[in-house]
């Protein structure tokens, strides 16, 4: 999964599929960051730079135009955010985004770690 996570890294500079990458980077088995991520969310404080209110702001500032595609994107698959009224919204959006963004970098590794494993000696592969 390493190999993949490095070759996606060069694939994606200055986005948040590229910090997702070199967090996940510093596990030795990253497939154990995804689901720990997953299961706990930024709010168990697992992505130590990604906990104070002035970390999270500034990246939330940094990838504001991907953070409203992102929004615009769940609203039109009909997902409600449910934001708390009482937090702070730029925090709320850099986790829901940072753990947005994970979910689908996890899901399309496993998907394509599960096609490669199942298509090897196939003679339709």
């Amino acid at each position: 999964m390493k190999d993949t996570l490095q070759k996606l890294l060069t694939e994606n500079q200055w986005n948040i599929t590229e910090e997702v990458i070199k967090e996940a980077m510093e596990y030795d088995n990253p497939k154990d960051f995804f689901e720990d991520l997953l299961q706990y969310g930024c709010q168990s404080w697992m992505v130590g730079w990604l906990v104070r209110y002035t970390d999270t702001h500034e990246f939330f500032d940094k990838h504001y135009d991907e953070i409203e595609e992102l929004r615009n994107e769940l609203d039109e698959q009909w997902i409600e955010l449910n934001i708390p009224t009482h937090t702070d919204l730029k925090n709320f959006l850099a986790w829901l985004s940072f753990e947005e963004k994970s979910r689908e970098l996890y899901d399309s590794l496993e998907m394509s770690q599960y096609v490669s494993t199942h298509t090897l000696g196939h003679p339709c592969a």
